[in-house]
């Protein structure tokens, strides 16, 4: 089983809302290839709360592990794409999931210890920061953690950072993020160095890097693998094409594929989500070619 802990939210567009937050997002993607997941939130006693509550029970979730605020709204990200469909974030505070709680319902469902656990800095943010660090630091040896940083302007500090590092066995960051862990940790080397220093000081087994039209590197104990994007004729706009790249590298971690495959399917199907608006298809059949994928090895 894999657990996925952190915000769910709607993203406003100038055109609507949709249904996101990274570690939903990432956790949709793996539910709909098949895979055992569960996801950990909390939203407001509002309309938008209620309308995700039945969102996720449609894709398969079980909505009691979604913790409700009595007080705080349910989260909410403004998002303005550029010429080029990259995406700006406002990303409003002291909402329902900053109080994420370590309940009794949350242990039952840590009872049933997880393969594999995701997490990010933004759920880190303010109150819910003690309950992502006890499930983190509770889980049993045989349990991997993914930390995909998701640095969002004033919504991390060191403090969230080096947690974060300290519990990563794998860690997804993008080119943007590794400058600013650079600035942060005031070291003046190679991006390839910092990255071999980073994950000797903090124990990390994997360390992925994404870089846009540059392609992506896997940075492993073994070896370092790389590859160009996929090809993508048509970019309508790269809202959640992370979170779909670190699902295909979480699932290639799980089901032990070689790293140079994991590249190459995880850069084709962040590839495919920058063809569809917004970060999760609307329609289940997006994801019938990569179905296979979660069975069988094969070429990407």
């Amino acid at each position: 089983m894999i657990l996925a802990v952190g915000e769910i939210l709607f993203d406003y567009f100038p055109e609507g809302k949709r249904l996101g937050g990274a570690p939903f997002n990432f956790a949709a993607h793996l539910k709909s290839l098949g895979l055992p997941v569960t996801f950990v939130s909390r939203v407001g006693m509002d309309a938008d709360g209620d309308e995700i509550l039945d969102a996720i029970a449609r894709r398969g979730f079980d909505p009691a592990a979604i913790q409700r605020d009595p007080e705080r709204p349910t989260g909410r990200v403004t998002v303005a794409l550029d010429e080029n469909g990259v995406p700006e974030f406002t990303i409003v505070p002291d909402v329902a999931y900053d109080r994420l709680a370590y309940t009794e319902a949350l242990a039952a469902v840590l009872s049933q210890p997880p393969d594999m656990i995701y997490f990010g800095t933004l759920i880190q943010r303010s109150e819910a920061a003690p309950t992502v660090m006890k499930i983190l630091e509770t889980r049993p040896p045989s349990t991997r953690c993914i930390c995909d940083l998701n640095l969002r302007e004033d919504c991390y500090d060191m403090n969230s950072i080096t947690r974060s590092l300290i519990h990563s066995d794998i860690l997804k960051l993008s080119d943007g993020e590794l400058s600013i862990l650079q600035e942060r940790f005031d070291v003046q080397t190679t991006p390839e160095r910092f990255i071999d220093d980073l994950m000797h000081n903090f124990s990390i087994a994997w360390v992925s890097l994404t870089s846009g039209v540059q392609g992506s590197t896997l940075f492993t104990r073994d070896g370092v693998f790389a590859v160009a994007p996929d090809k993508t004729d048509t970019v309508v706009d790269t809202v959640g094409a992370g979170d779909g790249y670190a699902a295909i590298l979480a699932a290639g971690r799980l089901l032990g594929w070689p790293p140079d495959l994991i590249l190459r399917r995880a850069a084709r199907f962040a590839g495919a989500l920058c063809r569809l608006p917004g970060a999760i298809p609307d329609e289940p059949d997006f994801y019938q070619p990569f179905r296979s994928w979660m069975r069988t090895g094969g070429d990407a």
